[in-house]
């Protein structure tokens, strides 16, 4: 399957300059809603996901498209992930609270996947008009720039990522003789960013529960292309496109240090702390 990595950059570009952008700081208050209590969704969150569906799916006949708010209005799309034919996933807006208060840490996020494999993903920073790219077998950049994950092999000297609850469960398990606890990096807010600095080596580990399809089918191809290594914690399996109930992903820069990880962040438990 030929797709036009540049082309599908510029697509995704293109429609955050157009639908996004526009509004970014300019919301009225017609233009936020909520899907269910607290999971907000702006107008820029649906009429990109709206032009990049029709954009993707023109580029690739026959292709379908898993989109967040397409599923929020009917989950049945989501077993498209099941069918034959190419899929893009798609997050138009990821950090879509924080792109509603007015925060530049938000971006969109597209994978492309067929048959279970994800064969290339984009997560694109609208304002700061850079986009991480990558290619099954083909490696990793940003802005045109080769991404690749450090080499690492002592945890205690890595920074980790953890959502706010694990991270402070953690740190009241250091008492218990859990020993030097990694750095801890900041979260935003928007995966996509947390993506884009794992590849770069701005942290060396994420941990992450909630495993909706468009949150990290790209990221995950990204940190990997960049040469890093990922397991989930429950099946011990390499992560797959699809949505997790009952298990944790787990991204290390390679797997000697994947398992030291598991342990570490996961102290007295036989899976995963959520």
């Amino acid at each position: 399957m030929q797709i036009d990595m540049d082309h599908i950059t510029k697509i995704i570009a293109e429609v955050a300059e157009e639908e996004i952008m526009p509004r970014w700081r300019k919301l009225a208050d017609g233009d936020v809603m909520e899907k269910t209590p607290g999971d907000l969704v702006t107008v820029a969150d649906i009429e990109a996901e709206i032009k990049l569906t029709a954009r993707l799916t023109d580029v690739l006949p026959g292709s379908h498209v898993v989109g967040e708010e397409a599923v929020a209005k009917n989950s049945d799309v989501l077993n498209l992930l099941n069918e034959k034919d190419p899929v893009w996933i798609v997050d138009p807006v990821d950090g879509t609270r924080n792109f509603a208060k007015g925060d530049s840490v938000f971006g969109s996020m597209v994978a492309l996947v067929h048959k279970g494999e994800i064969l290339a993903c984009w997560i694109h920073d609208p304002a700061r008009k850079r986009t991480a790219v990558a290619e099954l077998g083909s490696g990793a950049e940003l802005a045109g720039k080769p991404l690749y994950v450090p080499k690492a092999s002592q945890l205690q000297h890595m920074t980790v990522s953890l959502n706010e609850n694990h991270r402070r469960w953690l740190e009241e398990r250091a008492i218990d003789g859990l020993g030097p606890i990694p750095r801890m990096a900041i979260r935003y807010g928007a995966v996509a960013h947390d993506y884009i600095s794992l590849a770069a080596g701005e942290f060396h580990c994420a941990q992450y529960r909630r495993l909706m399809p468009w949150d990290h089918a790209a990221g995950v191809l990204l940190h990997r292309e960049a040469g890093g290594f990922d397991k989930m914690i429950g099946s011990q399996t390499p992560y797959a496109p699809k949505v997790y109930n009952e298990d944790c992903l787990l991204l290390t820069p390679n797997e000697e240090v994947w398992e030291e990880a598991r342990r570490f962040l996961n102290p007295g438990s036989d899976s995963y702390h959520a």
